[in-house]
């Protein structure tokens, strides 16, 4: 049996033991309180806000967003042949934008109007090279046809160098820019179209070396002009034998012409139109009268004088007293009306004739005042001589060889057989004429004649 003192320290013990456990409990107590508490002021704060929530009028949904804008339209560029892009880069770009901005620079406008059509005829050239890379070669007719463009420009060329020959000082030049335009006509060629521009170049040497020679110590830019045009063939021909060695080549795998569209150049700067040719203008209607009478009366020009009539020598008051005295002139009698002068003509008997000339003087074939010549021969011509006939009649004239132009000026019943010409061939005043070429010639000109017969070779 334990003693008293083991059970009181039992029991004190065990009374600590239950002070512990009670203040344990306690504290549990008081923090479960605090948690159901803490919610159920969050579940009377939540029913509230839910109550004013629903007692408030909802604000109308907002409105739906745009729609995304469409993607931006693609715009496919047309892709330029590369054939086509090596004519911009080597004569375009390279050679002809240069000349024409010198040549605005220091030349008089008629010159810079005939080098504008210059510049428009490669334009057109440069076209074709864009039908020929997408279209297959078409029949000769229609090739003739596409043609037709740039054989209007090279006889605007030449009308330009004619209509300006006046200009001595500026006529080389002229005829440089006349002379080289031809060179398009490559494209007809096959297979050596390069020789071709070859043989142009040396035609447009011919004048160009003039302009060289005449301007070489008084102003540089002349020469810098000439040789900047040179150039241009030059570098034709260079086009030419990388991408057209045999002839224009088109694309056997590609659209007919008659499907063909040419690109869209709406970016692109038109060239201008070719300068309007020197000619009359229209006659305005005569006007009623008054002082726009008399002024409607002088534009007439030379045919203002056409009603006029001799006065007589009973009409002059410097010569009859009596009319001075009075301030009327009396009519003319009929028979001073009627009378008119006569120019007097000279008999035929007493015309003389001159000399006939037949020379080479420099690089010009004289042929003046031939008659009745039934075969009279050119012979060992070059290709830097020209031809020129004046004043003939009954004659035929044979030239052997190519040559680089020819001329026929007031020639009556005049024939020329020729071979070849490398720039043109001018007729002007010459009834009656025959011309037959064998060969080739870019333009054939024929003015001021009311007859003639012409023969080429197919």
């Amino acid at each position: 049996m334990s003693s008293p003192n083991q059970g009181l320290y039992s029991l004190a013990t065990i009374i600590k033991r239950l002070e512990a456990v009670v203040s344990r409990l306690e504290d549990v107590e008081d923090t479960r309180y605090e948690a159901h508490s803490a919610r159920q002021s969050t579940s009377t704060v939540t029913s509230v806000t839910a109550a004013q929530l629903a007692a408030t009028p909802s604000p109308p949904p907002p409105p739906p967003p745009p729609p995304p804008p469409p993607p931006p339209a693609i715009v496919v560029q047309p892709v330029t042949p590369p054939s086509v892009q090596a004519f911009d880069a080597i004569v375009i770009d390279a050679k002809l934008k240069p000349l024409v901005e010198l040549t605005k620079a220091f030349t008089p406008q008629f010159l810079v109007d005939q080098v504008n059509l210059f510049a428009q005829e490669l334009d057109v050239l440069r076209d074709l090279l864009l039908m020929a890379a997408a279209c297959k070669k078409p029949d000769q007719k229609t090739f003739g046809e596409l043609l037709n463009p740039l054989q209007v420009l090279i006889e605007a060329v030449t009308r330009a160098k004619e209509a300006n020959r006046k200009e001595r000082a500026w006529f080389n030049h002229l005829s440089v820019v006349a002379e080289g335009a031809v060179c398009v006509g490559w494209v007809t060629l096959e297979p050596k179209p390069g020789q071709y521009v070859n043989e142009i170049k040396e035609s447009t040497a011919f004048y160009s070396n003039r302009v060289l020679k005449e301007f070489k110590e008084k102003d540089a830019r002349h020469a810098e002009w000439a040789c900047d045009f040179l150039g241009i063939i030059d570098e034709m021909k260079r086009y030419i034998m990388e991408n057209h060695p045999t002839g224009l080549v088109w694309n056997s795998s590609g659209v007919p012409v008659s499907e063909y569209k040419a690109p869209s150049s709406s970016d692109a700067t038109p060239p201008p139109p070719p300068p309007p040719l020197a000619g009359v203008p229209p006659a305005s209607a005569p006007a009623a009268g008054g002082v726009a009478a008399v002024f409607a009366d002088l534009n007439r020009g030379e045919d203002v004088t056409k009603g006029l009539r001799k006065v007589d020598k009973s009409e002059m008051t410097h010569k009859n007293p009596t009319l001075r005295a009075g301030s009327v002139v009396p009519a003319s009698t009929p028979s001073a009306a009627a009378k008119k002068p006569v120019k007097p003509t000279k008999p035929q008997a007493l015309v003389g004739k001159k000399p006939s000339k037949f020379a080479l003087e420099g690089s010009k074939w004289i042929v003046e005042y031939q008659e009745d010549q039934p075969a009279l021969e050119v012979t060992n011509v070059e290709l830097s001589q020209t031809v020129n006939l004046f004043g003939c009649k009954n004659t035929t004239v044979l030239i052997k060889g190519k040559v680089n132009a020819v001329t026929l000026i007031n020639c009556t019943k005049t024939s020329v057989l020729v071979e070849s010409v490398i720039s043109s061939v001018s007729i002007t005043k010459s009834p009656s004429f025959a011309l037959q070429i064998t060969g080739s010639a870019p333009t054939i000109q024929v003015d001021s004649t009311d007859s003639g017969q012409i023969y080429l070779s197919k």
